[in-house]
């Protein structure tokens, strides 16, 4: 008997503003107030941990020998580490931890849309088929 898991997949809506806000914060073109910094920080977080399970999830029910599985689990692994950093000193340090959680964020959502097959930047990715 074979047991078939239920994967939670993220709507294209809640992926994308997710990506929306990691990329808006990336681009911001000057040092941001502390509590700017701190908010999305904290929003990034939230984002990540709601991400990360779900890839696994997904990852899990593909191919291990499969090329994006296999990169989208070593984005989730760079995620994990950036979620272990500590707060750092003064603004600019803490600005520099804060961009690289956003750079996090903006690859799991890629990661997540190829493995469900969702179409980004215009692209039509076929979607992604599990094995038996």
């Amino acid at each position: 008997m074979t047991m078939k898991r239920s994967v939670e997949i993220l709507d294209v809506e809640q992926t994308t503003a997710m990506r929306d806000t990691a990329v808006r914060f990336l681009g911001e073109p000057a040092l941001p107030r502390y509590e700017t910094v701190q908010h999305f920080g904290h929003a990034f977080h939230r984002d990540l941990w709601r991400l990360i399970p779900r890839i696994e999830q997904l990852a899990g029910c593909l191919p291990g020998d499969d090329a994006p599985v296999n990169v989208a689990l070593a984005g989730v692994g760079e995620a994990r580490r950036r979620l272990d950093e500590i707060e750092r000193a003064g603004l600019a340090g803490e600005f520099e931890r804060v961009k690289r959680l956003a750079r996090s964020v903006v690859a799991l959502c890629d990661h997540h849309d190829n493995l469900t097959g969702v179409p980004t930047s215009g692209s039509v990715t076929p979607p992604r088929t599990a094995h038996p």
